[in-house]
């Protein structure tokens, strides 16, 4: 399909017709002999060396052919330019050659530079423009640009070879230069009009891009480490050139270093940086050269620079880092060395000759240029940072890369809103769990102190997270979880994926020795090495609530109430298990009575002195009442084993419990208990809560033994199927409620879970019985072929299955007891609203809400939604009623 060239615009038109006169094409063939008047004998001879001067310089018009089509020899030989001038000719040309500017215009002839650069204006235009631009326009662009500047090479070489050999000799010194200049200054200018440079943009930026990753190491970097496979001697010498950070950082001596960038380039890396200075030689010479291919060029390696960043380090997070020390040197001995060879090439002046001092390529430029390589780095790091906070501390060394970047105020604007942004996008959402959020707020403090120890971008960073986290409901049951923890679990792993924050348990310790190391203020007068905040610091900044862990955690909310209340919850719940050492929460008790001072935790004291009371009050009463082992005789060796806690009713926080019957022997124990209790503390009683214990049992069936510690509701349940009979019995569930006085979820939660132990069976559905034997799989074979259902071992075969419903019934027993202890206390603000709805009338929710925050002492604990769900209960039973407007008003 035929090619035609571009339509040319009246602009360039214009422009194009101030440089070289319009005329056509034709006008330029040698001039036909004069006829009249008859020539002066001078004109004679003009005319007959004009003629033959031409007819030696004129380019016969073949066509436009690829070079690659036919040999060099032949190019020049239709390009009649494989013969040499006669004598003749060579007469000829020194005959008008000789002719000076001012003779030819008064006799108004041509000057034969004038005609030369005309032909070859009209040879270009007419055989290979047309030609140029459609081989412009091939899709096979792999080595298009390389044979489009070969074609204007061997053009070049035809236009200029007569030029050089035969016409410029001929000249003075000063007219030689002057011509050569004009001459291809025209050339240049007409190729560039030929040739759409946007078009040849694209392929020499293709074609650098190519050359320049393999001559900057990037393809290796891309391609990985060495293989495992490969020898050690091989892996020797492969080494030997090397711009990958990992090889470069194995290196002890700093001078192997240097050498790994600087020698031995391997044949690859020598290939591709011949064929780019020898594509960009072609350019200069073609005119395609200077300023132009000096934009692409930089566009590229502007390119390369982040390119080589993002594949040396993306990922080499390790700590102590010298990823700037090597991206420096990457930047002086193999960037600017090929920046150097190239503008050697394509940055030369139009004489063709540099001043002796010239320097393409200063100190300044390099520094410059490391500078730029640094804040891609910084660029690269921050775009990692969600991930390098995740796998901290192993990656220390990214953070350390980081402090290159934030010198500049600007560069620590963009770390901190891009860095919230991930954070809002990635962590502060309903899908991650509070533990997460907790363990990665520690390790931004951790990393944040390392990049700006005075803490100013820490500050920023933390104010989204704080106040996420204020809004989260278990937070506070995180932070003291991970507050109780055992410090021993912490040793050696973090528990980012657990469920408890255990570091913080020794992050507490270590807090606080490095308060007593350092008991100053915010401002220590005697520091030397004081500086001011940065100019940056938000007007509210305060180094200390972010700098310290613990006490950015406990200063979340303002008030250290919520802290200490849920401190004693779980603090109540860790002491009411059954062990016998409790240091660990004496120490943090200790600790944070540093913090909080000692009328917060006053009830935590008490708490843990109820516990070490008990023991002794314990050992006493059994003593007393004879309720040890060692006293018990052979007729009661069965006798249960009884022991309790005894708390103080005023300092520990309300405990819900499930309210049950206990079995007849121990509820005679628990009588026998409290009589002793009363006769060693006359003015105190004991009230037993009989769901909050823990009970060892032990079972004797059929073919097994089963012993293990439950609850006591659990123990409860399954001392209910304990039968003097021979046969096991069957009990329902509604049975069991009955019985026990105790609520259906919690009997058929304690049901599953003896299910799931494979001590009871369910058949049918609530209804169970005592699984004495455990089916064989031959059993299971015998049911299955007289087509009778094995219900034991089908219950049976799925304990997981049962576990699993054990836990979910003992989670809707638990939210019912929750529900029914919130009713009762909500009972108690009954009073509140029944008087203020009595003196004030109707009133809407809010303004009751309000009015009970105002009234209760300690505030209203409960929402506008439960609150409204125990109104709309109170209307239901008929003691309220809603009006207009949604107001409620008492029934009268």
């Amino acid at each position: 399909m035929a090619s035609t060239a571009p339509p040319i615009l009246p602009g360039r038109r214009r422009v194009f017709a101030s440089v070289f006169p319009p005329s056509s094409l034709d006008d330029f063939r040698p001039a036909p002999p004069a006829t009249e008047p008859a020539p002066a004998p001078e004109q004679t001879t003009w005319d007959a060396s004009w003629r033959a001067v031409t007819s030696f310089l004129g380019i016969p018009d073949n066509g436009f052919f690829l070079a690659s089509q036919i040999s060099e020899e032949e190019f020049l030989r239709r390009a009649n330019r494989h013969q040499t001038p006669s004598k003749e000719v060579m007469g000829a040309l020194e005959y008008v050659t000789a002719q000076g500017r001012d003779e030819l215009a008064e006799a108004g002839r041509q000057s034969i530079i004038d005609w030369y650069g005309n032909e070859i204006r009209r040879h270009f235009l007419k055989n290979f423009r047309e030609g140029l631009f459609a081989l412009l326009n091939d899709p096979e662009k792999d080595g298009l640009l390389q044979r489009i500047v070969h074609c204007l090479q061997l053009a070049r070489r035809i236009y200029f070879a007569p030029l050089m050999e035969y016409i410029l000799p001929l000249l003075a010194r000063s007219e030689q230069e002057r011509v050569f200049i004009k001459l291809r200054r025209e050339f240049h200018m007409m190729i560039s009009y030929g040739l759409p440079w946007p078009k040849v943009s694209g392929l020499l930026a293709r074609e650098v891009t190519k050359e320049t990753v393999v001559v900057l190491g990037i393809d290796t970097l891309n391609d990985g480490d060495l293989s495992e496979t490969e020898s050690v001697d091989n892996m020797e010498i492969d080494r030997q050139h090397s711009v990958s950070y990992r090889n470069w950082k194995d290196e002890p001596s700093a001078d192997i270093r240097v050498h790994m960038m600087t020698e031995s380039e391997d044949e690859q890396v020598t290939g591709a940086r011949e064929r780019l200075l020898s594509l960009f030689t072609g350019l200069q010479l073609v005119g395609f050269g200077g300023e132009k291919a000096q934009k692409v060029f930089a566009d590229v390696m502007n390119t390369m620079v982040t390119e080589f960043v993002r594949a040396a380090y993306t990922g080499q997070w390790e700590g102590p880092s010298l990823v700037a020390e090597h991206l420096r040197q990457w930047i002086e001995n193999v960037f600017a060395r090929l920046v150097v060879q190239v503008l050697a090439i394509i940055n030369v002046p139009e004489s063709g000759a540099k001043e002796e001092d010239y320097l393409d390529v200063n100190l300044s430029d390099v520094d410059k240029w490391q500078d730029i390589a640094i804040a891609r780095l910084g660029a690269l790091r921050t775009s990692e940072l969600f991930e390098v906070i995740v796998e901290w501390p192993a990656s220390s060394g990214a953070i350390e890369d980081l402090r290159y970047f934030t010198t500049y105020t600007a560069a620590r604007l963009h770390l901190t809103h891009s860095f919230v942004a991930v954070l809002n996008r990635r962590l502060l959402h309903p899908g991650a769990s509070t533990v997460e959020i907790l363990q990665l707020y520690i390790s931004i403090i951790r990393a944040f102190n390392l990049l700006d120890p005075k803490g100013v971008l820490l500050d920023r960073i933390a104010r989204p997270i704080r106040r996420y986290l204020r809004d989260r409901d278990d937070t506070v049951k995180a932070i003291v979880g991970g507050l109780l923890a055992d410090p021993s679990e912490a040793d050696g792993h973090a528990a980012s994926g657990g469920e408890t924050l255990v570091e913080l348990s020794a992050e507490l310790t270590k807090a606080h020795q490095n308060s007593l190391r350092n008991e100053s203020g915010e401002l220590d007068w005697d520091d030397m090495n004081w500086i001011p905040d940065p100019v940056d610091a938000a007007p509210d900044y305060r180094k200390s609530k972010s700098s310290d862990v613990i006490g950015s955690l406990i200063s979340l909310f303002e008030s250290k109430e919520t802290f200490v209340k849920e401190m004693q919850n779980m603090l109540a719940e860790r002491l009411l298990e059954k062990r016998t050492e409790f240091d660990q929460e004496m120490s943090v008790l200790e600790l944070l009575k540093v913090r909080f001072g000692d009328n917060a935790l006053q009830a935590c004291e008490v708490m843990l002195r109820d516990i070490f009371d008990s023991r002794r009050v314990d050992t006493v009463v059994r003593r007393d009442q004879g309720l040890g082992t060692s006293t018990s005789t052979t007729k009661d060796h069965d006798q249960p084993d009884l022991h309790a806690k005894i708390l103080s009713h005023f300092f520990w926080p309300d405990i819900q419990e499930q309210e049950f019957s206990v079995p007849a022997d121990i509820s005679q124990l628990q009588q026998r208990y409290s009589a002793g209790f009363a006769s060693l503390k006359q003015s105190r009683k004991l009230t037993w809560l009989n769901g909050l214990g823990q009970v060892t049992v032990e079972l004797d069936l059929e073919d097994r033994v089963f012993v293990d510690e439950v609850t006591t509701w659990q123990a409860t349940v399954i001392h209910a199927f304990n039968s003097e009979t021979d046969g096991p019995i069957s009990l329902t569930v509604d049975q069991l409620s009955q019985t026990l006085h105790m609520s259906t979820p919690l009997v058929r939660s304690a049901c599953l879970f003896w299910v799931s132990k494979r001590i009871l069976t369910e058949s049918p559905r609530d209804t169970f019985r005592v699984l004495e034997v455990l089916p064989t799989e031959d059993d299971d074979a015998a049911a299955t072929g007289r087509g009778t259902s094995p219900t034991s071992a089908t219950d049976s075969a799925e304990p997981a299955h049962a576990a699993a419903a054990a836990s979910a019934a003992a989670a809707a027993a638990a939210k019912e007891t929750a529900e029914a202890a919130a009713m009762e206390k909500m009972n108690l603000y009954w009073q509140f609203i029944v008087g203020m709805l009595t003196n004030q009338g109707a009133m809407p929710l809010q303004q009751i809400v309000m009015m009970l925050k105002i009234a209760v002492p300690g505030g209203f604990p409960f929402s506008n939604e439960e609150l409204r769900e125990f109104l709309a209960g109170m209307v239901a039973k008929g003691k309220l009623e809603i009006v207009s407007g949604g107001n409620y008003r008492i029934v009268q």
